[in-house]
């Protein structure tokens, strides 16, 4: 297999025409998002496939190749690869198969066609209109560009210059613009609050405010030995990163030296960059110096994949992000701030992080694990005979262990919540029995006080559900 980086137009020219030389199998270009393979046989292209493509109503399967290729060469930043590979299923043969020569001179003609007419109807999918009567204007009523170049049975330089004319004559004007799937799906961020001191603000009311509003994002604090980022979906917490029940002290009793950040981010999204906290990397800090990178995006594509691609840098990291193989976005992370940004540029030295989509939320188990150190601390201070036992258990587990005088987990739960839930009904059992009802349930009630504001703020209850009464009490 052949890979490499493209930056420049000539970059993508040369890899076709030293690629199209006696040469047999798949030609990929993956660049600003998007993907497209050719099926190369010996000099000549005999069909291509671009991800998710609408092939109903393609009359002119060649016009559609040279609008597609036009989109790697108009923005060339990325990756190709050539792989003696057979085409599979979903590629489109081509009606004539096409000469690497004719391929990059008429692509160049066809990108400055396509440039010229786009700043007169700013996108291929704006929805055009028949302003006056003309002969075969039922081609153009009510469709986009795009849609009159893959019905077209003329070139689409011919088509493209058609247009143009019918614009400049006034036969032509936009009826709509209707939003594209990539727009739809377009990572949004924004900070609301960037990096102010815990010790100038109020939390709790910041919380209050994240429930009413439906805030859906991040909440991010650090200081020079530790962080944690809290993640929202309309107004509720859904997960907390690193695992850590002593986040409720800290929104009570902030740290000072604590900076907050609130990043609001749109939940696909969202979803897909807490992927990062995850212990299942298929690939995990992997030197860029053993691997093609461009290979794991395209392959990302290639099996539609949703998932995370980490590539980290001395004084960066980039976060891309995978929806059913389509690249929905990337995030910038540098001095512990982040950003959307529309292109992807990487520096040597780089190590690699790939993580598969998975499930993320872990708020019922971080309460879960607040409430057995709550019950274990009672415990603790009233009936200290009966540790001996607690300490066995945990030590018998494969998912808690005790470090620094608390019980913390071993590993991050996943389905195991009655796992959880039953270690945190045995300690209620043995309060029961060791201290009798009443006085659990008032050192409980003690003990629950403080926390009573932030719990119902964060809608606690709708998170856990609390053991069966134990038939030994």
């Amino acid at each position: 297999m052949l890979s490499g980086y493209i930056s420049t137009a000539q970059d993508v020219i040369d890899v076709i025409n030293s690629c199209l030389v006696n040469k047999e199998g798949v030609l990929d270009f993956f660049s600003n998002g998007s993907f497209i393979s050719l099926h190369i046989q010996k000099g000549h292209i005999k069909g291509f496939s671009v991800p998710s493509l609408d092939t109903s109503h393609v009359k002119n399967r060649t016009a559609l190749l040279f609008y597609h290729m036009s989109e790697v060469l108009e923005n060339p930043e990325g990756f190709f690869t050539f792989r003696e590979d057979i085409p599979s299923d979903n590629f489109i043969a081509l009606e004539q198969p096409l000469q690497a020569e004719e391929l990059v001179l008429q692509l160049q003609l066809v990108s400055q066609e396509l440039k010229n007419l786009i700043e007169k109807i700013i996108t291929p999918f704006a929805v055009l209109k028949v302003q006056k009567p003309f002969e075969g204007m039922e081609k153009y009523e009510e469709k986009s560009l795009y849609e009159i170049i893959k019905s077209s049975e003329d070139s689409i330089l011919n088509t493209l210059r058609k247009v143009k004319e019918l614009f400049s004559e006034g036969f032509l004007d936009i009826h709509q613009f209707y939003q594209m799937d990539v727009d739809r799906h377009k990572l949004l961020t924004e900070y609301v609050i960037k990096d102010v001191e815990a010790k100038k603000i109020n939390l709790i009311t910041i919380l209050e405010n994240l429930q009413l509003n439906k805030f859906t994002g991040l909440v991010k604090a650090t200081d020079q030995s530790q962080e944690f980022e809290m993640y929202y979906v309309k107004g509720k917490p859904i997960s907390l990163y690193p695992i850590n029940y002593d986040v409720f002290e800290f929104f009570i009793n902030p740290n000072t030296s604590m900076r907050i950040s609130v990043i609001s981010m749109d939940a696909t999204s969202m979803n897909l960059y807490m992927l990062r906290h995850s212990e299942n990397k298929s690939m995990n800090h992997l030197s860029g110096d053993f691997l093609e990178v461009g290979k794991v995006f395209m392959g990302m594509s290639r099996s539609k994949s949703s998932g995370l691609i980490v590539v980290r840098m001395p004084k960066k990291k980039v976060n891309i992000l995978y929806e059913e193989g389509k690249m929905r976005g990337i995030l910038e992370e540098e001095q512990a701030h982040i950003k959307a940004v529309s292109q992807l540029r990487i520096e040597k030295p780089f190590w690699v992080d790939l993580i598969l989509y998975e499930p993320m939320g872990n708020m019922a188990s971080i309460i879960y694990l607040f409430l057995i150190n709550l019950v274990y601390g009672i415990l603790l201070k009233h009936a200290s005979d009966t540790l001996q036992s607690i300490m066995g258990q945990i030590a018998s587990s494969d998912l808690f262990m005790y470090e620094e005088g608390s019980i913390k987990y071993r590993r991050r739960p996943k389905e195991e919540d009655d796992v959880v839930l039953a270690f945190l009904s045995t300690l209620l059992d043995i309060g029961y029995r060791t201290l009798g009802q009443k006085k659990l349930e008032e050192d409980l009630e003690v003990s629950l006080q403080p926390y009573r504001d932030v719990f119902k703020i964060m809608d606690v209850e709708e998170f856990i559900k609390f053991p069966n009464e134990s038939a030994s009490r």
